[in-house]
């Protein structure tokens, strides 16, 4: 025994489908860009990360190689050494019979 509907409840139920169809189908398209767009953000932020960390870890590895020249020179008990050290690196003084000579780049 078949039912036949009319004409008028067959389109209803292919209305209904196609339509439910459509919302499914934007809700999977929503949800592919969503998880497209947090994988791409979260490649991004761990590129910064990873450089910022590299800095970093730069950074310490440079004060740690301070630490030990000092901690050198404290426990050689060398103070005008260190100081001679410093007045040259940093102040750029010279003993009085040295001369100092600065390297200009050519154009």
């Amino acid at each position: 025994m078949l039912l036949r509907l009319s004409s008028r409840g067959a389109r209803r139920n292919v209305k209904r489908h196609s339509l439910v169809n459509i919302i499914a189908g934007a809700a999977v398209l929503i949800a592919a860009i969503f998880v497209v767009y947090t994988v791409i953000s979260n490649s991004i932020a761990i590129k910064e990360q990873t450089a910022e960390y590299e800095a970093l870890a730069k950074q310490t590895a440079e004060v740690k190689e301070q630490n030990a020249q000092i901690n050198g020179y404290l426990n050689g008990v060398n103070l005008d050494e260190y100081i001679e050290n410093i007045a040259r690196d940093k102040f750029d003084f010279a003993n009085p019979d040295e001369r100092i000579y600065y390297v200009v780049p050519g154009n």
